[in-house]
């Protein structure tokens, strides 16, 4: 009996932690962040820096040999990965 009891507090415990991580998502995006976004896949790294400026950090990324640019661009802050070659191969906003 204790063991069941322990299971089932066990269980709510996780059913609510995922219950808060649910109600709170803030990797989902609304389409026009979406769109701004995946304009820039595949486009190179130097017309980034024509549009937004220079990043606020670059820092290289031993695993792939591209780079993680951090950006602040009109209020928003962004975060491209590039490839080796300089390529944008993802963008997110942040906030």
């Amino acid at each position: 009996m204790k063991r069941l009891i322990t299971a089932a507090a066990l269980a709510m415990g996780v059913m609510l932690m995922l219950g808060a991580c649910v109600s709170h998502q803030p990797w989902i995006t609304t389409p026009s962040q979406e769109t701004t976004q995946a304009q820039w896949i595949g486009r190179d790294r130097v017309e980034l820096a024509h549009q937004m400026g220079q990043p606020k950090e670059a820092v290289p990324m031993t695993d792939t040999g591209g780079e993680m640019l951090y950006y602040s661009y009109e209020g928003h802050h962004y975060v491209f990965e590039t490839d080796p070659l300089g390529k944008i191969t993802s963008a997110v906003q942040t906030r």
